[in-house]
């Protein structure tokens, strides 16, 4: 075996890494030891391949045991099947393109290495990245008989092992797997593949005796092929199961750095939410059901403080606040309230609280859908509140009342901003969301106790917090989407009431900018000197991810 380790680091370096048989019998049984396979993986990488920056490539610990786990195979094994659950961004694709890249040097006669994917682009990720690693050395492209990149794309070497690329979607129904029998299979964000689809194609055509069959992604559902791999009982013997979190892929071992850093992650998750089904899913790689809550019932429960709220009965009683008041509102549609809430700016001992000062719903009993109604009632809230500013779901109202609401606040010297609400995991409410847990999370909103309260205002406390607690995110495993909302026969006014109101309470600059994907009017008047130094503070971005520098732009600020 001495000698057989030698002829490999020969071959490594030297004319005798032309010599495809002699190569071939060496890696079978370098196969069966993890760390010979270690060794070869280090030397091979570093004698053959590149990083961006045209260095010895030089691999992390996942990345280097996702490689070893798929290229070894015990000798009583009939054959290696893996499951590989890692986080976005990890390298785990970039890895298999270098285990494809060393099987293909070492088996070059007659092999067949199938990359599947949900679709053609992600087919193409480690594709692209093998064909990167033989274009870019010389020995290795030396060895390549043809590549193709049109109509079945395919890379065969010189020994006849060629790799193909294909996308398995409900639209070719897995006709590029169909009757094919590939020696080394890589399925990439295999999660995403409809069951029923994956278990008809792929499971058959792979057969084929000590090939590898490698899965890999992030967690999407349970009702799913991936799951069972990983978790159902009856699979425990055949598959090696391998589960990375965020905390594995931060880890540089040999290799110059990591993708990102444990601070930028933990700035991720307070972001996010440690409970986001976004995080839990793509960076903790926990499989989730396909219906989870977005807050924390403790966590809401924890904002919770002792002090009077007003209402519409007591809001006369009120009086002014020196400290700077957003009135946020969410306008009902259909069969859905209108709610008024009231957020004050404080100073916290190390970031500022949105504090619930206010809080009305307009229902069918008190006002309906009486446009007109509605329009007055906003606007003598935000007035005796002595509101900074208005901040209205302008999602589906038309025209009309917007406009109308605009104006009154233009006449009242308040400052009036439209969000609109846009779906889908990059969308306007998932991002506010995102943001509305983070505050939660840092303790930095507070609502009163409703143990406290008169009965209507405690009544009202009490469904804000019902509503924030039945708040759920609703997955589409297929379309890898999240969707906020109520669940059936419930709803979320005081939720969207609350968001707007709390993000521009913690995060908006005051004057024109944008907000929500609408642009906030540009004719607002100036407000006086006092209320100007009442706004003056500033947070951190509706889609940003770490706190920004806002710069001054005339004639006002953008956020």
């Amino acid at each position: 075996m001495k000698q057989e380790m030698r002829n490999l680091t020969k071959s490594l370096t030297g004319k005798s890494a032309y010599d495809s048989r002699e190569l071939e019998n060496i890696f079978e049984k370098v196969r069966q030891d993890k760390g010979k396979m270690l060794k070869l993986v280090r030397a091979f990488t570093q004698s053959y391949l590149v990083d961006q920056k045209q260095r010895p490539l030089k691999l992390r610990p996942l990345q280097e045991e996702i490689i070893v786990e798929t290229l070894t195979i015990r000798k009583d094994d009939r054959q290696k099947k893996v499951a590989i659950l890692a986080p976005r961004g990890s390298g785990k694709s970039f890895a298999l393109s270098v285990a494809v890249v060393i099987y293909m040097f070492f088996k070059r006669f007659r092999d067949l290495v199938f990359i599947l994917a949900p679709s053609e682009d992600q087919a193409a990720l480690i594709f692209n990245y093998v064909y990167r690693h033989l274009a870019d050395n010389p020995v290795l492209h030396s060895l390549v008989d043809n590549y193709r990149f049109h109509n079945k794309p395919s890379i065969t070497m010189k020994g006849g092992t060629v790799m193909r690329r294909a996308p398995l979607a409900p639209t070719n129904q897995g006709q590029a797997i169909r009757g094919q029998h590939p020696t080394f299979c890589i399925v990439d964000e295999s999660p995403l593949i409809d069951d029923k689809l994956f278990i008809d194609n792929v499971e058959p055509a792979i057969v084929s005796n000590r090939a590898p069959f490698i899965n890999l992604g992030t967690p999407k559902s349970k009702d799913n092929h991936m799951w069972r791999y990983l978790y159902d009982d009856n699979y425990a013997e055949s598959f090696t199961r391998l589960h990375f979190t965020w905390r594995d892929a931060v880890k540089p071992g040999d290799a110059y750095s990591a993708p990102y850093t444990e601070e930028e992650m933990l700035e991720k998750m307070v972001e996010w939410g440690e409970d986001s089904i976004y995080w839990r899913t793509e960076y903790e790689c926990e499989f989730v059901e396909s219906v989870a809550n977005v807050f924390n019932p403790e966590k809401i429960k924890a904002c919770c403080d002792d002090y009077e709220v007003l209402t519409a009965e007591n809001l006369a009683e009120g009086g002014k606040s020196n400290l700077p008041i957003t009135v946020g509102v969410d306008i009902g549609k259909s069969v859905n309230s209108t709610v008024i809430s009231g957020w004050q700016l404080e100073k916290g001992e190390s970031n500022n609280i949105a504090r619930l000062v206010y809080i009305e719903e307009i229902n069918a009993r008190t006002g309906g859908h009486d446009i007109p109604y509605q329009r007055q009632r906003i606007m003598d809230v935000a007035k005796s509140l002595d509101a900074s500013r208005v901040v209205i779901d302008a999602t589906g109202i038309g025209g009309a009342i917007e406009q109308d609401i605009r104006m009154a606040c233009i006449n009242a010297s308040i400052h009036f901003v439209p969000f609109v609400f846009t779906g889908g995991p990059k969308g306007s409410k998932t991002q506010a969301y995102r943001d509305y847990q983070s505050f939660i999370q840092q303790g930095r909103v507070r609502i009163p106790n409703p143990d406290n309260l008169e009965p209507n205002a405690a009544k009202l406390i009490h469904k804000w917090i019902r509503e924030h607690i039945d708040l759920e995110y609703t997955m589409d495993v297929a379309n890898k989407t999240e969707k906020i909302a109520a669940p059936s026969g419930k709803h979320d006014d005081y939720c969207d009431s609350s968001v707007i109101g709390i993000y521009a309470t913690l995060s908006m600059l005051p004057s024109g900018g944008t907000f929500g994907g609408s642009k906030v009017s540009q004719s607002t008047p100036k407000m006086n000197p006092s209320r100007r130094t009442r706004q003056g503070y500033s947070g951190t971005g509706l889609f940003t991810t770490k706190q920004r520098r806002n710069t001054l732009r005339k004639p006002g600020l953008n956020v």
